[in-house]
């Protein structure tokens, strides 16, 4: 999948809302990893749908109706004692929006774009395979990166990555292309997705037959502390 075809086909908005095929999914991922433009589209949609599940969860308020005594009023609603509470209250709403979603989203959205030095954790050679488990120390919010080494193998036409956190639960998945296998491939965790804690990253191979079977072929642990 080239550039073009990623934006004609709306591929950054259905990769997020898991709207791809599995073809069409892993075709995707090979392709924004070198698409710089690519991978800034899936961040800041990635911010924003976020922030956007923060002010769904928030609870709501439900009012208790009075009996209705007549029939609807369009005119009532223009006068003041209907007109000036709901004037305010749509201020509200739109001046939240204005001072603290809308700014938030927009800091949000600039961080993501901006280059940055994240913190990172080596799991590659065996490493962390063992009785050795790597450490990784990242801010409250803040992504973090694997550098994995993922064991190439001709039988398997693609790999999965799942991440699983402290406590046994599997927090994603990512598909690796069998093209990218043959070096370190660099996975950038998002904020908030993971615990503190020992995590462990399970790494399969996908074979090509009809079944496509997933083969497991090595876990890395790893200790990520958040400061």
């Amino acid at each position: 999948m080239d550039h073009t075809e990623a934006v004609d086909q709306y591929a950054v908005e259905k990769y997020l809302l898991e709207e791809l095929s599995p073809e069409a999914r892993a075709a995707f991922e090979e392709h924004y990893f070198g698409c710089e433009e690519c991978a800034t589209d899936i961040c800041a949609a990635a911010v924003f749908i976020a922030q956007a599940r923060k002010e769904l969860a928030r609870p709501a308020i439900v009012a208790v109706k009075e009996p209705r005594r007549k029939l609807f009023n369009f005119p009532s609603l223009l006068r003041p004692a209907f007109a000036v509470p709901a004037m305010a209250a749509m201020a509200l709403v739109i001046g939240f929006q204005n001072i603290v979603t809308v700014p938030q989203l927009r800091q949000e959205v600039a961080v993501v774009s901006q280059p940055q030095i994240l913190p990172s954790v080596t799991l590659v050679d065996g490493q962390s395979r063992g009785e050795e488990i790597r450490t990784v120390a990242a801010k409250a919010h803040e992504a973090f990166l694997l550098s994995v080494d993922i064991p190439a193998d001709n039988r398997f036409s693609g790999y999965l990555c799942s991440l699983y956190s402290p406590s046994g639960k599997m927090v994603w998945q990512l598909r690796i292309p069998a093209s990218q296998a043959a070096d370190t491939v660099p996975i950038q965790v998002p904020a908030d997705s993971t615990e503190a804690g020992q995590n462990t990253l399970l790494v399969q191979g996908v074979t090509s037959d009809a079944g496509a079977a997933q083969v497991d072929i090595v876990r890395y642990r790893f200790l990520l502390q958040i400061r």
